[in-house]
This record gives structure tokens, C-alpha cells and sequence, in this order.
């Protein structure tokens, strides 16, 4: 294990990296305090080395060259929190990635299987983890916690080689690559302002609550990135829901409300009644996306099409998540065209049968006492 902490031995590793075709990769970071998580440390590991990059103290510009290097294959676990990482801090989503967290679930380990099971189940080796929740900005780090780190890349190459092995021999190498593209998509770690209500948990039938939300939570998003700060310490979420359902207009309306008035900010008040006033002022409302109710029969279709699914991912052995989630069968069923399977490797695997299903062409049977379709 090399422990890079100046920028002459960052510099080398690059030079070294430059050659690999692939090498290892995992990030230590903390965002409880943050809207932008703050990078403390990076793992590489080629088939030859371990470095733990001390990021604090480095400038990380050749690196991420190296990241964004396309004949350079990251193999990572669970990548997605660290591509948001670095695209909230540079502007930058690394690949190509092979993500041995997805790659695992298109062979029958789960939709979410951990690091520390993966490599138990395909090594057979049980890892230590008992510094998964240390301060990663300490310095200087203990031989403890670089180990934990090291531990993170140290069984990522083989593990790849195992699996894409596997994934060869089931001839589903394509499908996984259609996955990773999607990690590749910067709306997955962008949240525009004036979108950021849809993510709040919430439910009323009040007038225009949903323009006071939009327009409070816009707000809060903005905040959020100009503060660096976590939406939770701005305003939480069930106060925004709160102040639009309440649609202040003065400080008086503001102070009948004793838990808002104790837990909002009063350096936020201000801002926040411009607001309900300019919104007041907007005469068209805003819809919410119409939820469609499925009759008694359409939700026994949904019914046998899980059944079907369940049916499907054992064969494959693939995670029925990965496949389709109920909203997809139901948006189906519902003839609407926003669902996962229309299209690749989910409508071979499961599309065409539910869309035979549907039409009445294929059914469940009971043969020597096992479900087949």
C-alpha cells in the first residue's frame, strides 16, 4: 500500500495509471454538513498496487484527467454517490465505469448487494469493517483506517474478472453496458430549482399548494448551493409543506403558527413572504402528475404480471428490480408508454411475454407441480 500525500508522488501515479487499462476505484468523502461532499480521500489499486490519495492536501487536476480518460475502465461499487461527488465538485462524471454492484445483479445476487457480501460470496474472504463510519478529514489516518480503505479497491479487479466471465458466458455483456450508460446521465445528479418540490414527500388537495411549494423549495434549492449547506439545515422539509399549505402573506400569518414560527429561520422570513406575495399573484395552478387508480381486474393483470416477473428474474437469475418495479407494470397495464421494459434487454427478457400475456397468448400453467409460463 503507497500512501501519495505530495503532489511529485500524485504526479507519478498518473504517469503510471496512463498505461493501465483498468485500475480500481473508491472515494472516502463526508456530506453531512455539506450540499457538496467534501472529497478526503481516493483508493486505486492496479493489478500490482494500493494508493490512498490524501485529497486535502493535493491539487487533483491530472487525476481527474485521468478519470475522464476513455480508454481507462474505473471498476468501482456503487458508483453513483461518487460520480455525484465529482460532479458537484468538478463538473465531471468518470468513464467508462464498471460497476461490479450492478454487474452482480444481472447474475442473481441481488439489486443492491454490498461490497463486503460481494466479496464474501465470490472470494470467499470476510472483510473487516469496523471504520465504515470514521472521520475521513482527521489526519493524520490510522494504520486502521487505511487498511478499511485499501480493503474497499483491493478485491474489485478480480472480482470484475469473475463476473464478466460469467456475464460472457450468459452473453449478457450487452445488457450491462445499456446500465452503465445510465450512470453516465447528469440528471441523475442535478436537481433544477424549480423541480426540486417533486422530490418532497407530500400530500394535499389544497389550492395553489403546489405553486407555494415549488416556489418555497426553489428557494431552499438555491440556498442549498450558494451556503453549502444540506436542505435540512435550511428549512425541512415538512416546514416547507407547512408554510404552503399555510400560504403566509404577513408576519402575522407567519406567528399563528407556533411550529413554523419556532423552527423557520428568521433570517429567512423575509425572502420567504416575498415569495407567498408574488405567488398569490399567479392565477394558473399548478398540477400535480395525475395518479392513475387501477380497476379491481387491472390490478389482478399487475398481480400476474409480478407473478410473471418473479417468474422471469429466478430464470435469468437477474433481480426482479432491475427488470421492472410495480409502477412500470402498472403504467403498462395502464397502456401508458412510461415504463422500464419497452425497449433492450427488459423487453426481450420480459416485455414481449408481458405484452403476450396481456394479449391473452401466454399463460401460467402448474407441470409436475412448478409454475411454468
Amino acid at each position: 500500500m503507497i500512501y501519495i500525500d505530495s503532489q511529485a508522488a500524485l504526479e507519478e501515479l498518473c504517469a503510471v495509471l496512463e498505461d493501465e487499462a483498468e485500475f480500481a476505484f473508491d472515494t472516502e468523502f463526508i456530506r453531512e454538513n455539506t450540499f457538496v461532499p467534501i472529497l478526503c480521500l481516493m483508493q486505486v489499486a492496479t493489478q500490482e498496487e494500493i494508493y490512498l490519495i490524501d485529497c486535502p492536501r493535493l491539487d487533483l487536476t491530472s487525476f481527474l484527467k485521468i478519470l475522464s480518460n476513455q480508454k481507462i475502465t474505473k471498476v468501482m461499487h456503487s458508483a453513483s454517490q461518487d460520480i455525484d461527488l465529482f460532479v458537484k465538485n468538478y463538473d465531471l462524471i468518470p468513464q467508462p465505469i464498471f460497476d461490479a454492484q450492478i454487474a452482480a445483479s444481472f447474475l442473481g445476487y441481488g439489486s443492491s448487494i454490498s461490497y463486503a457480501k460481494l466479496v464474501r460470496d465470490v472470494l470467499k474472504i470476510r472483510l473487516n469493517k469496523a471504520s465504515k463510519l470514521t472521520n475521513w478529514l482527521n489526519r493524520p489516518l490510522s494504520k486502521a483506517q487505511k487498511n478499511y480503505a485499501a480493503s474497499d479497491v483491493k478485491y474489485l479487479l478480480e472480482i470484475k474478472a469473475k463476473l464478466s466471465n460469467k456475464l460472457t458466458e450468459r452473453e449478457r455483456l450487452t445488457w450491462l453496458n445499456e446500465e452503465f450508460a445510465k450512470l453516465y446521465e447528469l440528471s441523475n445528479y442535478y436537481v433544477a430549482p424549480q423541480d426540486a418540490w417533486q422530490r418532497i414527500t407530500q400530500n394535499s388537495d389544497t389550492p395553489f399548494f403546489l405553486n407555494y411549494l415549488q416556489a418555497y423549495a426553489a428557494y431552499r434549492e438555491e440556498l442549498a448551493v450558494q451556503k453549502n449547506l444540506p436542505r435540512r439545515f435550511i428549512i425541512k422539509d415538512e416546514y416547507l409543506v407547512g408554510l404552503a399549505k399555510l400560504k403566509p402573506q404577513t408576519q402575522d400569518d407567519l406567528a399563528s403558527d407556533r411550529i413554523l414560527k419556532k423552527y423557520i429561520k428568521p433570517k429567512y422570513l423575509e425572502s420567504l413572504l416575498k415569495l407567498s406575495q408574488e405567488v398569490a399573484k399567479q392565477e394558473i395552478e399548478l398540477e400535480a402528475p395525475q395518479k392513475s387508480h387501477l380497476s379491481d381486474n387491472n390490478e389482478m393483470i399487475c398481480d400476474l404480471l409480478k407473478i410473471y416477473l418473479k417468474y422471469i428474474a429466478k430464470k435469468y437469475k437477474i433481480a426482479a428490480a432491475n427488470i421492472a418495479k410495480s409502477n412500470d407494470i402498472k403504467n403498462f397495464v395502464l397502456k401508458s408508454n412510461d415504463y422500464s421494459f419497452a425497449e433492450g434487454w427488459r423487453y426481450e427478457v420480459f416485455g414481449q411475454g408481458a405484452e403476450s400475456i396481456l394479449a391473452g397468448e401466454l399463460v401460467p400453467t402448474i407441470k409436475d407441480g412448478r409454475l411454468e409460463f
